[in-house]
């Protein structure tokens, strides 16, 4: 922002704000937003498309719920507002416990920063820039910048943010030449206002950064899965090669590393490759594993691919009813409603640099003892299902869950002894299972275990969604131990 213009908007407002009330600022990164009582709000956008400053009769985050920041102003009386540089706006205040506050608005652009400080100390700080308390407030020197004479024009220098006083030289290429203007107060709102749209796309396109990530995925996951499909259509090849060999493996000479045979189906000849260090019997067997994995594979890929598309095609016509919201609020709503519906967490702003971690507390998980050496851990969400199984269940634990339904990761483990569960553990585990599904008030209910190893997941697959092989089903009433506490 151009310092003459800044310091010409802060004598005129100057009679305007001192003794005034402030309220609670709000921050939306990169806007500055601070009420003053009866007289509008104070803007600063300290970032691109900043910076720049001015006064507006609204607020700029109207229905938005923007994050209160620096409290300590609120109901604070406004006892002095200057320039401590060029582009550094310092309103200095007395809170109601008469204690003197001063906030320092640094118009810097990617190192702009408001400073709230009370005395040396900094008590809190918004923006990229570093966090400093003010500089000894100058003499009276407000008038060291001569007055902008009326009418006003601004000429925009490629964008918002670079707006100066105009004085009569051709516009370059993208310039826009804005006014005339009878104030600076007029000439800021009018650039304030392309400014703050500008800002507002800017946080629109960093909240929205999760959701273009998942289109993203979803777009990538499609094409991995079409390839799967791909892939696994050689099912019919590979167990046509193992029939063959299963039929002439007479003829296949040991230690061979291919073989010409008779194709069992229309007799033409057929060469096969062969790992000369393996027995025949051996590579038929895998060649029909791997035959029968692909055919599975196959059908599977072909199903989730079908899931996936519907999701890209709803993400895609959802973020495309995003860029015809009216106002930055409905936006959000409708980025809200988007976040809900396709289970897309909030980005969390970055930790910044030589902050302290956040120790996370201990987790605890259910659990429940079946008997004295074998007890079980039940998830609790869809999460927490992934981590139990995943991260805290080891290779040789057992693995339940209810058949066909929604319900709980149950995982048993031992306190001690190599053995596996006998029958009646087993059978109480799966009640338990049972009981943690959507059949639980079922008489009977059909359970699958396996061991934790044989338990894996799919590709795109959501919280708590997995696979299994070797499993085995039991029949069992939903149903806890006796004593248990949930």
């Amino acid at each position: 922002m151009n310092a003459s213009l800044l310091a010409q908007l802060v004598r005129e407002i100057r009679n305007d704000v001192v003794g005034q009330r402030l309220g609670t600022p709000s921050w939306f990164s990169p806007v500055l937003e601070i009420p003053v009582y009866g007289r509008g709000y104070l803007i600063a956008i300290l970032e691109s498309p900043g910076p720049f400053w001015f006064v507006s009769a609204d607020s700029p985050f109207e229905g938005a719920h923007a994050p209160a920041r620096m409290r300590m102003l609120a109901g604070a009386t406004v006892t002095r507002i200057h320039l401590e540089e060029a582009r550094v706006v310092q309103i200095e205040a007395l809170t109601r416990d008469d204690e003197t506050v001063a906030v320092s608005i640094a118009l810097f652009g990617a190192a702009g920063a408001a400073v709230l400080t009370r005395g040396a100390t900094v008590v809190e700080t918004v923006g990229k820039g570093r966090a400093r308390a003010p500089l000894s407030p100058p003499p009276i020197a407000e008038t060291a910048t001569p007055p902008l004479a009326p009418p006003i024009r601004l000429v925009v220098r490629g964008h918002a943010g670079g707006a100066a006083p105009w004085h009569g030289e051709a516009p370059a290429a993208g310039d826009e030449v804005l006014g005339p203007f009878a104030s600076s107060l007029d000439a800021t709102r009018a650039v304030g206002r392309l400014v703050l749209a500008g800002a507002h796309a800017a946080i629109l396109h960093r909240v929205t950064r999760p959701l273009r990530r998942r289109l993203d995925s979803l777009a990538k996951l499609a094409l991995n899965l079409e390839e799967d499909i791909v892939r696994a259509a050689q099912h019919a090849e590979v167990r046509r090669e193992a029939e063959t060999l299963a039929a002439f493996q007479t003829r296949v000479p040991a230690g061979a590393a291919s073989v010409e045979l008779p194709d069992v189906y229309d007799a033409s000849l057929r060469t096969i490759a062969l790992e000369p260090s393996e027995p025949v019997h051996v590579q038929i067997e895998k060649r029909f594993r791997r035959a029968a994995k692909l055919e599975r594979s196959a059908g599977f890929a072909s199903q989730r691919l079908g899931l996936v598309r519907n999701e890209l095609v709803e993400l895609t016509a959802a973020l495309s009813l995003l860029e015809q919201s009216a106002t930055f609020n409905d936006a959000l709503k409708t980025i809200e409603a988007i976040r809900a519906k396709f289970d897309i967490d909030i980005e969390q702003a970055p930790r910044s640099a030589g902050a302290p971690k956040k120790r996370e507390a201990e987790k605890t998980y259910r659990s429940i003892d079946v008997d004295p050496r074998w007890f079980v851990l039940v998830g609790r969400s869809n999460f927490e299902n992934d981590e139990i199984t995943f991260q805290v269940a080891k290779p040789t634990d057992w693995w339940f869950h209810a058949q066909g339904v929604p319900g709980s990761h149950v995982v048993l483990r031992s306190r001690g002894g190599s053995d596996g569960p006998p029958a009646r553990v087993i059978e109480r585990t799966a009640s338990i299972a049972a009981h943690f599904s959507k059949a639980k008030h079922s008489s009977l209910v059909p359970v699958i275990y396996t061991q934790r190893k044989y338990v894996r997941k799919f590709r795109g697959a959501k919280p708590g969604q997995v696979t299994c092989e070797r499993e085995k089903m039991i029949m069992v009433p939903p149903a806890l131990p006796d004593n248990t506490e949930v």
